[in-house]
């Protein structure tokens, strides 16, 4: 089958009966995602969609706070009228996930004579030893998704979704609690929004903030739909409506990558087939809208990353002036842009908009024209600006975090397949105060050094973290190489792959699981030095087969580490292959 499936759009006379248009549809997603599907369905053509299963996934993101996993499906092959939005309980699934993971290490040390071990190890979630590792990789049956709906939450939603991200309100203790979760729809096309419940843990004034959910709930999916699996409202549609957008806009078609800024404020989607960028403002005290559009870019808009914004900027939010910005990648360019978001304060009422500020070229390999994925890497900046004192010396302490610390950024390119890594430098402006210096404004310079060698189809990248031997997090860089069913571990520290996660068919999207373990009660557990223990998991969405496999990213566990050991969902090959 083809790895990159080409797909026109229906005449203006009328879309083609499904049979026409889908049955030379090789549904193997070009590794970028759904590439070139045109936006053409209706909601009155086909069944329902199961909200009991997972269909073609595309999207996947954990919620804030741990309660929820969120997996977005996109009804690839149009079999149903529409995708769905899965709300997962994670609590559940992360307590099973431990039984099965210390099962199957416990049946690795067993000794050689005591039957089958493996077999009892999968047992332990009432399931057989795999009998399929063709179609999908790890020791046991597949675990059935209905244990872990119970209490979780399913609505529909159009079809085509090809991702998903989360906005959180950035400042709590001042403002409220807040978290909407937005997934990129092209079959609308539109940008569902869902207000979802704020379950981090937040104290204020030594006391906890408790959590705030749309749907009084622990986990919470409100789109205004009106029943289990019911279709969201039209209202949670960003980007249909033009009344709902003071410019009277509409979201141009073929909606793909999208990204939020820290302030859970400005969201950027990128238009893979239009040379676009729009812009949607998330006003937390009323509905999301769609506020502009930036046309004219290079060809092939595929995924767009929010740049992190230096502490300095944000604890000076109204001397420094600085907006932010967003770093987006292009399938048929060797350049790397940065969008900057604008709120127009200064006119009433305000009118946002966004524009190209700069473009970088990429030289690091042969081509460098085919880039997919992007993510950027904050998190050595972050460390050293948590470590900054308070008092008079803060500033001049967060500044020398920014100036000394780059951010890391990584794309999966395919012409050849590499992970392209760069650096993103932020730089000040200042004048002379009667203190000295003061810094005045802000902005970034974008580089191109280095290539790692991937496996043929390199797609998605994502930010996660392993546990190491000494029992710590550690960040890795985490590449997907779709057609090849790899995700590579990436060490930006000692700069090299230091594994390779062999998964089923047509690995997608990535989440992490990575937090301090707790008791049942929430406190935490201590190992025999008084330390917190940490634990790691990946999940990973199969779109080929439909099903999401559980990652051990702990580096004791030699049993599992780097391996998925756990199916969640029975995989279903595509029609077309059956």
């Amino acid at each position: 089958m083809s790895p990159e499936p080409v797909f026109r759009r229906p005449s203006a006379a009328g879309p083609l009966p499904r049979r026409a248009r889908f049955a030379s549809a090789a549904l193997v997603l070009a590794a970028s995602g759904l590439v070139g599907l045109g936006g053409c369905f209706s909601v009155a053509d086909g069944l329902p969609p199961p909200i009991d299963t997972f269909y073609y996934p595309t999207g996947l993101v954990v919620s804030p706070g741990r309660t929820a996993l969120y997996v977005a499906n996109s009804d690839f092959d149009l079999q149903y009228n529409g995708g769905t939005v899965l709300a997962l309980d994670l609590a559940k699934l992360r307590a099973d996930t431990d039984k099965l993971r210390q099962a199957i290490i416990d049946a690795a040390a067993s000794p050689a004579s005591s039957g089958d071990p493996t077999a009892e190890a999968c047992r332990t979630l009432g399931v057989g030893r795999n009998d399929n590792t063709t179609l999908y990789p790890g020791p046991c049956a597949p675990v059935e998704l209905s244990a872990y709906r119970q209490g979780g939450k399913a609505v529909t939603i159009g079809a085509f979704a090809t991702d998903a991200v989360i906005a959180v309100k950035p400042n709590p203790c001042a403002d409220g609690r807040g978290a909407r979760l937005f997934v990129p729809v092209r079959g609308d096309p539109s940008v569902t929004y869902f207000d979802i419940t704020d379950d981090r843990e937040i104290t204020c004034d030594g006391a906890p903030l408790p959590a705030e959910s749309a749907c009084g709930g622990t986990i919470c999916l409100e789109c205004g739909a009106t029943s289990s699996g019911g279709r969201c409202s039209r209202d949670f549609l960003v980007g249909r409506d033009p009344s709902d957008s003071q410019r009277d806009l509409t979201l141009p078609v073929e909606p793909f990558g999208i990204a939020v800024d820290d302030r859970g404020e400005s969201i950027v989607v990128v238009h893979q087939t239009e040379q676009t960028a729009s812009l949607i403002v998330n006003r937390w005290a009323s509905e999301p809208a769609l506020e502009h559009y930036l046309t004219g870019l290079p060809p092939g808009p595929t995924d767009v990353a929010a740049i992190p914004i230096a502490r300095l900027i944000e604890e000076n939010r109204g001397t420094i002036d600085y907006t932010p910005a967003f770093g987006v990648s292009y399938r048929s360019s060797a350049v790397f842009d940065v969008l900057r978001y604008n709120d127009d304060g200064g006119s009433s009422p305000a009118r946002p908009f966004i524009t190209r500020s700069a473009s970088v070229r990429i030289g690091t390999t042969a081509s460098s024209t085919d880039s997919r994925g992007v993510a950027i890497d904050g998190t050595e900046r972050r460390a050293c600006e948590d470590a900054c004192p308070t008092g008079a010396v803060r500033n001049s302490c967060l500044r020398a975090c920014a100036e000394d610390n780059p951010l890391g950024v990584y794309m999966a390119n395919r012409a050849p397949a590499a992970l392209v890594i760069g650096q993103i430098e932020t730089k000040f402006t200042e004048r002379e105060g009667p203190n000295g210096p003061e810094v005045t404004g802000a902005f970034e310079e974008v580089s191109f050094h280095d290539a790692v060698p991937l496996a043929f189809g390199s797609s998605r990248v994502k930010m996660g973290r392993v546990i190491g031997q000494d029992g710590l997090p550690a960040w890795r860089v985490f590449a997907v190489a779709y057609d090849s069913a790899f995700v590579f571990s990436y060490d930006p520290v000692s700069r090299r792959v230091d594994n390779v996660i062999k998964t089923g068919r047509g690995p997608h999207a990535l989440a992490f699981d990575t937090e301090r373990v707790r008791d049942e009660a929430g406190n935490l557990v201590l190992d025999a030095q008084g330390n917190p223990i940490w634990y790691s998991t990946m999940y990973v969405a199969h779109f080929t087969d439909s099903y999401v496999g559980v990652v051990d990213l702990d580096m004791r566990n030699h049993a599992t580490f780097g391996a998925m050991y756990m199916t969640l969902g029975k995989p279903v090959p595509p029609k077309e292959s059956q």
